[in-house]
């Protein structure tokens, strides 16, 4: 994302936006938002904080569009040292916001590409907060964050206008010695009734899937809007040490598991056959590809987002049948920085390599409101009925 923060001298900055949206067309009311901002700067200290007021007033809500795929953000309350964190900045508190001398108000300017979708928070004397300005909230990972849309972002479908059917679900525990203990699994099967026996699909990080990804909706959707998808039976199952079943040294007990106990239980429970489908994002989107490599025949479609993709991975895949495997692959312009030339490396091998293979970059971040965003494609590249 190109970012812009409007750094001291408040005045030499703000004209230097303010010039960069001289094309522009003119905001209603009483001038454009970053207009009035400058003209703040001539006002005598005096009556600067009352001005200010009005200005939030006219202006009551972040983010502020000032015009083309310009966006102003303004914090108004006490700190020394205010400043945004996010997807655009790897979650570190390096963008600073400007205070107008005179008053409480803190400021920055984000220019996003149209259809981009980032999460944030205000960083204020060290003290982590929500954006109380902007009504707009996408949780992940570690609760709640702020949230920005460009001004072509469109929501999903499933998530504005939610199918009639709901997907059914069954829970169960299973065995798990070798992982430290039982392991919960929930099983989403789709409304509606399947052309023959339908196709299972593993999902790691299972529950946040559902509550954060939005993984049930997203199937009663699909399996109402596009009756020609093969839509799966999906099997989530929560990690226990996550960054060792997915990345570490657990991944080969985990991988035995999911073979030896999980595949043959479901199998028998549901009708389903031995070979699956797996999807799974970050450290999860790791494993998945390497399940499939590991276990040839036992899982020919992988959806792989925002993936660390280990090393081993890219020689393996290169040695691979191509038609042994049918890969969906994304990350986000904005996603964690040592990632982004990973999954594009990785995304030209599977193309080089023969794979039927959908890669894409999409304008946001490593968080679940993109992999939310990217169940619907990735459910149809996968389940589309050429590939089985």
């Amino acid at each position: 994302m190109r970012t812009k923060a409007l750094t001291l001298p408040w005045l030499a900055a703000a004209a230097f936006a303010a010039a960069a949206l001289a094309t522009a067309a003119p905001a209603a009311g009483a001038g454009r938002p970053l207009d009035r901002l400058l003209a703040l700067e001539r006002l005598p200290m005096s009556e600067r904080q009352a001005a200010v007021t009005v200005l939030l007033v006219d202006h009551p809500f972040n983010p502020i569009i000032a015009g083309g795929d310009t966006l102003l953000l303004f914090y108004r309350g006490p700190g020394h040292d205010v400043r945004l964190a996010g997807d655009q900045t790897a979650w570190l508190p390096t963008m600073p916001l400007a205070h107008l001398p005179g008053t409480d108000l803190w400021s920055c300017v984000l220019v996003l590409p149209p259809q981009a979708r980032v999460d944030y928070k205000f960083v204020v004397d060290s003290l982590w907060l929500l954006d109380a300005r902007n009504p707009r909230t996408c949780t992940g990972g570690f609760g709640p964050n702020s949230e920005v849309r460009g001004i072509d972002y469109r929501e999903p479908e499933f998530v504005s206008a939610p199918a009639t059917a709901l997907c059914r679900t069954d829970r169960y525990e299973l065995p798990a010695p070798a992982l430290g203990g039982p392991r919960e699994v929930l099983v989403l099967t789709p409304p509606g009734e399947p052309r023959g026996r339908r196709p299972c699909l593993l999902v790691h990080d299972g529950l946040e899937y559902v509550t954060l990804g939005g993984l049930d909706r997203a199937l009663a959707w699909l399996a109402e809007h596009r009756p020609e998808l093969d839509l799966p039976i999906c099997v989530c199952v929560p990690p226990g040490r996550r960054t060792e079943e997915y990345a570490g040294g657990l991944q080969e007990p985990f991988g035995l598991w999911v073979t030896g106990t999980l595949q043959p239980f479901i199998a028998v429970q549901h009708d389903v056959g031995m070979t699956w489908g797996v999807l799974g994002a970050s450290y999860g989107g790791n494993s998945a590809l390497d399940l499939a490599r590991r276990y040839p025949g036992r899982f020919d479609r992988v959806a792989a987002m925002s993936p660390y993709v280990a090393p081993e991975l890219k020689i393996a895949y290169a040695a691979m049948p191509p038609q042994s495997v049918r890969v969906y692959l994304n990350w986000g312009a904005f996603d964690l920085p040592q990632l982004i030339p990973m999954d594009r490396e990785f995304a030209a091998l599977l193309v080089d390599c023969g794979f039927a293979c959908l890669s894409e970059e999409k304008p946001q971040g490593h968080s679940w409101g993109f992999w939310r965003d990217s169940v619907p494609s990735a459910l149809s590249f996968l389940y589309s009925g050429t590939h089985r």
